[in-house]
């Protein structure tokens, strides 16, 4: 990255996107548990390490993610981390992403190995069943949180119905403070798997300071989603690649196309019934 970006704010920010487990969550083992030690707090399967090693519209969906978060002002790094990644990911040819492969253990252990590596004053998080990530709503995050001179967390909320649609909404992450992700490493043990950071840090012990934006008005509505959790998702994030072919398209036209026609989702509903 140049030294433009991130690092113009006079703060190392870098961007983490989140693998999973792999030993209980990949496309073999969906499903199903898996043998961990007594007492360990891992992450339950999850459709993270069911797609990431997938490809969509010819790209794997961890480089398509890659490319997107590439085109952000304010990130210096992208790394993505997991544990117990495969060799197809662990070796992956990409002049923009690092990969990290790890022991089992949880998020914020996992997110704490790429803090120590690379000693940011930010990290941006963001799991990886996240195709159509938006730069410009990352900015808009990482701008707000390097020039607030304060406060652990910042993520987006919609103004009527909480920060639980935006966790769903799948266009932008969380912004941790490094010092933050350092704290709660400590109390791993004490973290259920599988939450948010955001959960995370209202689940762990000390006081927190979580800060949210409103989302912009055009994706405050209900029903409104890009996450892809099950295969019925997969195949409407097709359908919208299908129509919207630039892999770094903004937000506003992603959003626009699935506005305007809703009945992608109900010709998607109609075969899966067939």
């Amino acid at each position: 990255m140049s030294e433009t970006k991130g690092t113009r704010c006079g703060q190392r920010i870098v961007a983490v996107i989140d693998l999973g487990d792999h030993r209980v969550g990949d496309d073999r083992s969906f499903g199903g548990g898996a043998a961990v030690g007594e007492g360990q707090r891992v992450d339950p399967p999850h459709a993270i390490q069911r797609f990431a090693n997938r490809r969509l519209a010819g790209q794997p969906l961890l480089l398509r993610m890659a490319a997107r978060l590439s085109e952000c002002q304010w990130v210096d790094e992208i790394y993505a981390v997991g544990c117990h990644l495969p060799d197809s990911m662990t070796q992956l040819k990409s002049p923009v992403i690092h990969p990290l492969s790890l022991p089992t253990c949880h998020l914020v252990e996992r997110v704490g190995a790429i803090v120590d590596r690379t000693m940011p004053t930010w990290v941006f998080y963001v799991p990886a069943n996240r195709p159509f990530v938006d730069a410009a709503l990352v900015d808009g995050l990482l701008s707000k949180a390097c020039k607030s001179g304060r406060g652990d967390y910042f993520g987006y909320t919609s103004s009527a119905q909480g920060r639980t649609p935006m966790e769903r909404l799948g266009l932008a992450g969380e912004v941790c403070h490094a010092d933050a992700i350092r704290r709660l490493r400590r109390n791993a043990d004490r973290l259920s798997p599988g939450q948010t950071l955001a959960g995370c840090m209202e689940d762990a012990p000390g006081d927190y300071e979580l800060n949210f934006v409103p989302v912009p008005d055009e994706l405050d509505r209900c029903g409104l989603r890009f996450v892809i959790e099950d295969e019925h998702d997969w195949d409407e994030a097709h359908l919208v690649c299908e129509s919207v072919r630039e892999v770094d398209a903004g937000w506003q036209q992603v959003a626009r196309l699935v506005s305007q026609k809703e009945h992608l989702r109900d010709a998607t509903r109609s075969v899966d019934s067939i």
